[in-house]
């Protein structure tokens, strides 16, 4: 996974045949990563009907409370949104949202490889191309192979994380 952004431009042909299958990868893990999101917020929002009912019935029955008075909306959502439950849940949709953007992100890189890729070999098959072992690097790929770079150290963190706690 540490190399799946990198092109290797001495091998294109390898590149370009091992593509699809890295974008496959990709793919599931965005899909892998969305399908927790989604359970994730799906889990808090039943959790925050729960515990919307048993605010009500709780600030319903407080002494001074007058009879057959309905608690305010904003004092039910206070007490759902202070409870300890519903923000540990919300911290968990937060990580699970910010690895769902990170695999998304992962996936469309690796779309825009497969285009590269697709460019660099019609360029070579018009004898345009030079690898860039044989010509000057400029800033502006130094700049983006470190953008590269810190996305995938961010991805590894996400799947080292993963992988530690499916392990236990």
């Amino acid at each position: 996974m540490e190399n799946d952004f990198d092109i290797n431009e001495m091998d294109l042909d390898g590149e370009w045949l091992r593509q699809p299958g890295l974008y496959e990868m990709w793919a599931r893990l965005s899909a892998r990563a969305q399908k927790e999101r989604a359970r994730i917020h799906l889990k808090r929002k039943i959790m925050k009907a729960r515990l919307y009912k048993e605010a009500k019935v709780k600030l319903s029955s407080l002494p001074g409370s007058k009879e057959g008075k309905e608690p305010t909306g904003a004092a039910i959502e206070a007490e759902v949104r202070t409870s300890k439950e519903y923000e540990e849940v919300s911290l968990e949709l937060i990580d699970a949202e910010e690895k769902a953007s990170l695999m998304d992100a992962g996936k469309w890189s690796m779309i825009e490889k497969g285009k590269a890729l697709d460019q660099l070999c019609e360029d070579r098959d018009k004898g345009f191309f030079m690898p860039s072992s044989s010509r000057e690097k400029s800033p502006n790929q130094d700049r983006r192979q470190e953008k590269l770079r810190e996305i995938d150290k961010g991805l590894r963190e996400v799947l080292t994380e993963k992988k530690r706690i499916n392990r236990g």
